[in-house]
């Protein structure tokens, strides 16, 4: 009797067991897992590889003496960072000077000379009024009114005459006022002085160049790449410049058509970022960088959290309609923490990338906010 009484407590506790579990498992089954998602996009990335460039200055802006005169001071030496307007060199200016004295002076006797012409002609212009009544009333000959008028003609190229110096004399004190506002030689802009070898007691000879200014504004990065990379890339693709550990992020500005034959690289051209700190732009300056070495082509892509093993496989669950849904995947490139996707999903498809690892096909799900 003790044993059958034992055996129906046995059979009752299995049937209590086996009812929690199911009722644990349909409880759970029912339960939506909480992931997060990204939605697949298409997007451009690239392959950045480790190189070094030097800055390069664009156009160095010539300093060239304008007139030919001594040199009387000199301001600054070679090497000097200069500001824009700040004296270099001062040239001898006292035949300057003298010129400009005369020229003021003989403006101002062709100032009086034609106003004591103008006189003349007034005074003459009113006698043929009376000569030409006493002409036609025959008191004077045609002979003396003809000479009247010549004498007039001869005045009036006497006034044309002084009216023309005077205009050559303005030309002439304007521009002896630039070589003498040129005897201050000053610099057009800010930067480092070079190539500027200038002795005192020497006479600059105009129009010959005597030192560059360069100008940081006007600076660019140069590095060279394989030519069959290089060819794969274009104007305006990201490049990264380290200063320091930081990273500044700057655009190619140009790859120069020719090949080095004997490196078999390209140059390229690198644009200077704003932000690059000014005791590291000069030219000659070694830069670290990172120069992308593909073509930049949109990709879709997924970050890697979103990928799981089975095998040789490669799976990502995507959301729809809150039911997860497996799928086979082909992977391309890898960009870091981000990976290429080939095939298997579309561009839109929401990717579960945590939460990944405890769900199975059709189950439910609800989606989180992504905290990045």
């Amino acid at each position: 009797m003790k044993i059958i009484l034992f055996v129906l407590l046995l059979i009752s506790a299995q049937i209590e067991v086996y009812a929690q579990q199911k009722q644990s498992k349909k409880s759970w089954g029912s339960r939506a897992t909480p992931v997060e998602v990204i939605e697949a996009k298409k997007t451009r990335l690239y392959s950045l590889t480790p190189s070094y460039g030097r800055i390069i200055s664009l156009e160095p802006y010539s300093i060239i003496s304008k007139i030919n005169e001594e040199v009387k001071k000199i301001h600054v030496l070679e090497g000097a960072e200069v500001v824009k307007g700040q004296k270099l060199i001062e040239l001898e200016n006292k035949n300057i000077k003298r010129l400009i004295a005369r020229y003021e002076t003989e403006i101002l006797y062709s100032k009086d000379n034609l106003k004591f012409l103008n006189e003349e002609l007034s005074i003459i212009n009113d006698k043929l009024k009376r000569f030409l009544n006493l002409k036609e009333n025959k008191v004077i000959s045609n002979d003396l009114f003809d000479d009247l008028r010549i004498k007039k003609i001869n005045l009036n190229k006497q006034i044309s005459k002084v009216e023309f110096d005077l205009k050559r004399l303005s030309y002439l004190l304007l521009s002896s006022k630039d070589d003498l506002n040129n005897t201050v030689i000053k610099s057009p802009i800010n930067g480092n002085l070079i190539k500027f070898d200038v002795k005192l007691g020497s006479v600059l000879n105009k129009g010959v160049n005597i030192g560059s200014i360069l100008d940081p504004t006007n600076n660019e990065i140069e590095t060279s790449l394989r030519s069959d990379l290089a060819s794969k890339l274009k104007p305006e693709f990201p490049v990264q410049i380290i200063i320091d550990g930081k990273i500044l992020n700057s655009k190619i500005r140009a790859i120069i058509a020719s090949e080095n034959i004997k490196t078999g690289s390209r140059f390229l051209k690198i644009k200077l970022p704003k932000s690059l700190p000014i005791e590291f732009n000069f030219p000659n300056k070694r830069i670290e960088l990172k120069v992308p070495i593909n073509d930049g082509k949109s990709r879709l892509i997924i970050p890697k959290d979103g990928l799981i093993a089975d095998g040789i496989e490669k799976l990502v669950y995507i959301v729809e309609k809150n039911k997860v849904k497996r799928k086979t995947v082909i992977l391309g490139q890898s960009f870091k923490d981000q990976i290429e996707i080939k095939s298997g999903i579309n561009e839109g498809d929401l990717v579960v990338i945590k939460g990944n690892e405890n769900i199975r096909p059709n189950q439910s799900v609800k989606i989180k906010k992504n905290k990045k």
